[in-house]
C-alpha cells in the first residue's frame, strides 16, 4: 500500500509561531500510520523564516515544496495534489493546524479506507453563511451561491481524500475569499460533490470513530461540548475553546442550529 502524504501549508505573513506550534504537536503525537510529510511554503523562498522552515523540515524528515504566493489555501492544495503524482491519498493541514492526539493520521486513514468513504475530516459543520453573523458584508454576493442551513460540509482545515478522486472534482481557482467559501460550503462544494458520487463523508474524532453527517453535532469535535474529541485544532476551534459561555453557545448555534441547545457549552 502506498503511504499517504500529509501536506502542511505554511503562510509566512502569520509569522513562524504557527509553524513552531505545528512542529511541536507533530513531534508530540505519533501519527499512527506511515506517511510522507510535505511542508508547503506559500510564497516563501528566502529570509530567516524560510531558513527556519527548512530547518524544521530537516528535523521532521519532511520535504519542502514551494507554493505560489497568489491564491488561497485551496489553490495551493490543488496544485500540490497535481504535483504529487505518486501519492495515493492526501491529508491537508492549514497553517493554524495543531495536532492534539496520538494516532491522528491512523484514525483519518482508517476511516477513509472504509467501504464507500470518499472524504474524511477532523471537523465538519452544518453552518450556512446565509444564516450566521459570519461574513455579513458578503451575504448579498453569496445568496445564490450558498445553500441554507443545515448545510453539512467538511471544513477544509484538516481533511483527507484520495488523490484520484480529488483531481476529478470541480475545483475552480479561489483567488478571493468568496470563491473559497463557495468551494468549502457553497453549491456545489467539495463535500456535496463527493456525496454525489455515492460516497460517504465522515468526521473523525480522537476516539477513532467516523461520524456520519447526522451525528456530527454530537461528535464533540467542532463547536460541540468542550471539543474534547477533536483530533486537529485550528483558529476557529481555538476561538470556541477560548470564548466565554454565552459566545460559545452562539458559535455552537451557528454550526448546529437547535441541535446545539442540548449541549453543555462549558
Amino acid at each position: 500500500m502506498v503511504a499517504p502524504c500529509v501536506i502542511y501549508l505554511f503562510w509566512e505573513p502569520l509569522g513562524a509561531e504557527p509553524l513552531e506550534r505545528f512542529a511541536t504537536s507533530y513531534r508530540s503525537h505519533p501519527a499512527g500510520l506511515e506517511h510522507r510529510l510535505v511542508l508547503l511554503l506559500k510564497g516563501l523562498e528566502h529570509g530567516v523564516v524560510a531558513d527556519r522552515c527548512r530547518a524544521i523540515a530537516d528535523e521532521l524528515d519532511a520535504e519542502c515544496l514551494q507554493a505560489a504566493a497568489t491564491g488561497l489555501d485551496l489553490d495551493a492544495y490543488l496544485a500540490v495534489g497535481r504535483y504529487l503524482d505518486d501519492a495515493h491519498s492526501l491529508c491537508f493541514l492549514n497553517t493554524s493546524s495543531e495536532i492534539l492526539a496520538n494516532g491522528w493520521l491512523g484514525a483519518l486513514g482508517g476511516a477513509l479506507g472504509r467501504p464507500d468513504v470518499g472524504l474524511v475530516g477532523s471537523t465538519g459543520s452544518y453552518e450556512s453563511l446565509l444564516s450566521s453573523s459570519t461574513f455579513r458584508p458578503l451575504r448579498p454576493f453569496l445568496r445564490h451561491r450558498l445553500p441554507p442551513f443545515p448545510n453539512p460540509h467538511v471544513r477544509t482545515t484538516g481533511f483527507m481524500l484520495e488523490r484520484d478522486l480529488m483531481l476529478t472534482l470541480d475545483w475552480p481557482a479561489t483567488m478571493h475569499k468568496r470563491s473559497a467559501l463557495k468551494l468549502e460550503s457553497g453549491t456545489p462544494n467539495i463535500t456535496r460533490q463527493v456525496l454525489a458520487r455515492g460516497l460517504r463523508v465522515l468526521v473523525v474524532g480522537r476516539d477513532g470513530r467516523g461520524y456520519e453527517r447526522e451525528r456530527w453535532p454530537e461528535s464533540r469535535t467542532f463547536r460541540s461540548g468542550s471539543q474534547e474529541n477533536l483530533l486537529i485544532a485550528d483558529n476557529r476551534t481555538r476561538e470556541y475553546a477560548d470564548a466565554p459561555p454565552v459566545r460559545r453557545a452562539q458559535l455552537a448555534r451557528f454550526a448546529w442550529g437547535d441541535s446545539a441547545l442540548g449541549q453543555d457549552p462549558l
